[in-house]
């Protein structure tokens, strides 16, 4: 465990508190490393995962809304010229990690992951934004199947679910409601 002075100089570009458990709170920076405090601030610690190449910026913390100790991470790399999808699930407060875009199970291994987003009403039910569109998967990032629903091939940097509607913000272009 680390105090915060400990865990600098990092700069930090995603933050996001439990919407569970006030204290707990999780960061991402824009050189790769993952943290969290689970003392209102008071220590953190770095639970990186091993198997993330170092230099990825995160882009987007999601913390679960329906169980404590979990969260996703939305993690690229293009700027280091690696394309792969990085979204990462922990479900004991980052001790464990597993990455859910492998290439293989839906989003293409040269689409860099932007944002992920877990439905507020439905556990599991997840939507993530690549550089070339949206995915949607229905068992916990096992799957991603493509949910252009005619979006153009666009950057998605955020998705929101309000009410019934999926909100989706585009760089540069737009934002849709579907």
């Amino acid at each position: 465990t680390l105090s915060l002075h400990d865990a600098l100089p990092i700069s930090l570009y995603a933050i996001s508190e439990s919407k569970l458990e006030p204290g707990v709170i999780w960061t991402g920076s824009n050189d790769g490393p993952f943290y969290i405090t689970r003392d209102n601030g008071k220590t953190w610690k770095n639970i990186t995962p091993k198997d993330l190449p170092s230099g990825g910026r995160v882009q987007y913390i999601e913390t679960s809304p329906h169980r404590k100790g979990s969260a996703y991470y939305a993690v690229y790399r293009y700027l280091l010229g690696d394309y792969a999808p990085y979204i990462y699930k922990t479900e004991d407060y980052g001790a464990t990690w597993k990455r859910l875009t492998d290439g293989n199970n839906g989003i293409p291994k040269d689409w860099p992951t932007r944002v992920v987003r877990e439905d507020p009403d439905r556990a599991g039910l997840l939507y993530a934004g690549t550089e070339f569109g949206m995915f949607i998967s229905y068992d916990d990032g096992g799957h991603w199947q493509h949910f252009d629903q005619n979006m153009p091939a666009v950057p998605v940097t955020d998705i929101k679910r309000y009410k019934n509607d999926l909100i989706v913000a585009t760089q540069g272009r737009s934002i849709y409601i579907m």
